[in-house]
């Protein structure tokens, strides 16, 4: 009996060193995420997860793309851009990103691409809204990372353009970046305390273009729900969390420095885009002794497994 005993135990020993097979890995999260796994975008054998719920909004959605075979070693919240009017998750799966993508999943790290709020959605608060909702996409990945085999403290947040803007937002309060390793900001914008933009361009006042472009205008009065007060510019005033205990911050941005074009009118990419946003985060950074990287040392996959090793 002694030794059919000390058998069993054995066996159990070798089937908790084995883990999860993958269907049963599959069962599970599919049971715990409410959703039906189904074909990875990338085309490989990964395990994907779509339109998870993450919150009771209409966008209030992401996606989970996982490597095949192995845990993973940490976790990538993508946020999407489309200046908070457009935009969706599946972004993360095009062509400018593709490359950056499949590396992290080549070195297990798990992609999970967001949808949220836009400014244009009925009976939103305006940017903080889609602000708001990159928080809870962090706080519902952390309650899931015992499910998706992700250790904690392997956390970063990516994002391009107004996808950046969340990732900032979340990766310097305090109240969201507890266990965020690293912030990953292409084509991103150094504050949305837009007022602030006056010292990012050149003889720039943000109240003149507003008369000179209705679009402008409009996306204003969207972007703050309304006239805003200094306590709601202080409140998406990100540049200004900043300080030497937040995660590393990579930030890359292409566009130059040229806010009216040849047709006199605004250049909205380099009003979003400028490459004078990267130096105004960098001044911040350096002011404050943060971490700070970009293109001219590391691809953006390579500063990801840089911060999560």
């Amino acid at each position: 009996m002694k030794k059919l005993s000390i058998l069993l135990f054995a066996l159990f020993l070798v089937s908790c060193e084995k883990g999860e097979t993958r269907e049963e890995l599959e069962s599970s999260l599919e049971s715990a995420l409410g959703v039906i796994a189904s074909k990875s975008p990338l085309g490989g054998n990964d395990l994907f997860f779509q339109n998870v719920s993450y919150g009771n909004g209409t966008r209030n959605v992401l996606d989970i793309l996982m490597p095949s075979e192995g845990d993973s070693k940490g976790v990538v919240l993508f946020f999407h851009g489309g200046g908070f009017i457009a935009g969706d998750k599946a972004d993360a799966y095009n062509d400018l990103l593709l490359e950056t993508m499949e590396s992290l999943l080549v070195n297990k790290i798990t992609i999970v691409s967001a949808n949220y709020t836009l400014i244009n959605t009925p009976g939103n608060k305006g940017v903080i809204s889609a602000l708001e909702d990159g928080t809870a996409v962090i706080n519902f990945v952390q309650s899931q990372l015992n499910n998706l085999k992700i250790p904690s403290n392997k956390i970063v947040l990516a994002g391009v353009s107004a996808g950046a803007g969340i990732a900032q937002w979340n990766g310097f309060r305090e109240a969201s970046n507890t266990q965020v390793q690293g912030v990953l900001a292409l084509a991103a914008q150094s504050t949305y305390n837009l007022y602030e933009w006056e010292n990012v361009f050149n003889s720039f006042s943000l109240d003149e273009l507003r008369e000179m472009s209705p679009v402008l205008q409009t996306l204003f009065s969207q972007f703050y729900n309304g006239e805003p007060s200094q306590e709601d510019l202080a409140a998406v005033d990100y540049r200004d969390f900043m300080d030497s205990n937040d995660p590393p911050l990579y930030v890359f941005n292409q566009a130059g420095d040229e806010l009216i074009n040849n047709q006199g009118e605004i250049d909205f990419d380099v009003l979003y885009h400028s490459y004078k946003h990267s130096d105004y985060l960098r001044l911040k950074a350096i002011e404050v002794d943060l971490e700070f990287s970009g293109i001219y040392s590391e691809r953006p996959e390579a500063f990801v497994l840089r911060v999560l090793n």
